[in-house]
């Protein structure tokens, strides 16, 4: 892609002069689930039941069979079998009859569409002389979302993960994609596929969900444009997808990998970051960075490409978290001051600037006593500790989030939120920000809905996202390259 080229399809709202952008996810414990056992009993007769791979989905239908035998093992037919769940779910119908086959079936809802994924209910299957009960693991969902590929008002995704999610995140730059880390570790993908970023081994775009093979105990996911990076327990990196500048950053470029790869050098990480074709990690309070540099967003001092992570120049250690936007990049330090580097066009450095790019990081003056950061496409996003929240840079479609849609090239307070922000996070052109009451407020464009009000109209000042009633907000989550807004609510 060229460097400054203007975009040709409805995105050129959202970036006039850059290609699009980043993502990034938080770290999460992992924990085991376990999956249970069929139970029988018989008295004359043997009975069974169960459902498809013994699963069902926190609401919506399922198929539950029970199948009736005699002591010699034939199929016993026209036996009456009544069903039974827990508490509030429902058969229908609750007493079905054997066929030819013995085989007798009903549907099942258990209509707790806030289970928590991964736990366990029981089902029974009763006849006259005989019964069997059976365990099965609800697959559900905790993510919320609005926006490309769902609805302007946030709702849950589709009940299929075998444990809560920990993290979700988009990127809709080339073609949409969703990934989903889960508790357990693994990554869960749906979407476009041209460039592998489903990691299954194929260019074949999928429309359902499915893990990501070969991938487990990871513990974040960052999104680049259709580049995905994991970072695993082990505290190593693994990138799969585009590979036109060397973003795997295993040593190539040009060939795309189509399943996990692991990105060399790397060890003890804590954490990642990606931006539009560019994957960055922090190690040991210093930036590693590799992949397209075309305006210093790898930060070593050139704008060549980097095939394997090279130190961020400019920043000596203290690095506690990385952002990245399309062609900029922010970096927080332990004592609450942030750096920036790369494209400049709109005043991304906070500098007071515009223009020049900065090959290596700088300090981005006025912001002090900061907890997090985020990135959008041009945009830079801090969260103070008093519960502020500023922006600087591009402010098309009122990113910034100051009533305005003039660019700012110095951290600038977003309107109302003053106080009482606990989290930021940022998509490509639209901001969200968890408050204090448990509301969240989104800000920017909302072509798709991704502010989740309801609407799709833009709003440069925040305004507040209609989120399920009786949840509580876990974790906002942040993607550059995204038009879509993923949340991670409280399960039963």
């Amino acid at each position: 892609m060229a460097e400054k080229t203007p975009m040709t399809f409805d995105e050129s709202r959202i970036i006039p002069r850059r290609t699009l952008v980043a993502a990034a996810g938080w770290a999460v414990p992992a924990i085991a689930v376990t999956t249970a056992s069929p139970a029988f009993a018989s008295s004359g007769q043997s009975v069974n039941v169960s459902t498809p791979s013994n699963q069902a989905p926190a609401s919506g239908p399922v198929t539950a069979t029970s199948i009736v035998t005699n002591a010699a093992g034939q199929a016993v037919a026209g036996q009456s079998v009544s069903f039974t769940g827990p508490s509030g779910s429902s058969f229908i119908p609750a007493t079905a009859t054997t066929d030819g086959a013995g085989a007798a079936t009903s549907t099942l809802d258990l209509a707790t569409p806030w289970a928590t994924p991964g736990s366990s209910v029981t089902i029974s299957a009763v006849t006259g002389s005989g019964s069997a009960s059976r365990a099965l693991r609800v697959v559900g969902s905790n993510a919320v979302v609005a926006g490309r590929s769902y609805s302007a008002t946030p709702g849950q995704t589709e009940f299929v993960f075998p444990s809560p999610v920990a993290s979700m995140i988009s990127s809709s730059v080339i073609s949409t994609i969703f990934l989903a880390l889960l508790v357990d570790g693994t990554v869960w993908a749906k979407g476009g596929n041209d460039s592998g970023q489903l990691g299954d081994g194929t260019t074949t775009a999928r429309s359902t969900w499915a893990v990501v093979p070969g991938l487990t105990g990871v513990t974040q996911i960052a999104a680049g444009s259709s580049t995905i990076y994991a970072l695993l327990s082990n505290r190593t990196v693994k990138a799969w997808g585009n590979n036109a500048h060397g973003q795997i950053g295993d040593g190539t470029s040009g060939t795309n990998r189509l399943g996990p790869t692991v990105v060399s050098t790397l060890t003890n990480v804590s954490s990642i970051a990606a931006g539009n074709q560019t994957g960055y990690a922090v190690v040991g309070g210093i930036v590693k960075a590799w992949g397209w540099n075309s305006s210093g967003q790898v930060g070593d001092g050139g704008t060549s490409d980097r095939l394997t992570p090279t130190t961020v120049g400019g920043i000596s250690g203290g690095v506690t978290q990385v952002a990245g936007g399309s062609a900029c990049t922010f970096a927080l330090l332990s004592n609450g001051t942030v750096m920036a580097w790369g494209d400049n066009a709109y005043g991304q450095m906070g500098d007071g600037t515009t223009g020049a790019d900065r090959l290596s990081a700088g300090a981005v003056p006025g912001l002090s006593n900061v907890t997090q950061i985020a990135a959008g496409v041009g945009t830079g996003y801090a969260l103070r500790g008093d519960g502020s929240v500023k922006a600087w840079g591009l402010n098309t479609l009122g990113r910034i989030g100051d009533g305005t849609t003039v660019n700012k090239a110095v951290p600038t307070q977003v309107s109302g939120l003053t106080s009482g922000v606990t989290e930021i996070a940022a998509g490509a052109a639209s901001a969200h920000a968890l408050v204090t009451d448990g509301s969240v407020r989104s800000w920017g464009y909302n072509y798709y809905g991704q502010l989740g009000d309801g609407t799709k109209n833009d709003s440069s000042i925040p305004v507040t996202m209609a989120l399920p009633a009786g949840r509580t907000v876990r974790r906002l989550n942040s993607s550059s390259a995204s038009m879509t807004a993923t949340v991670v609510m409280s399960t039963s």
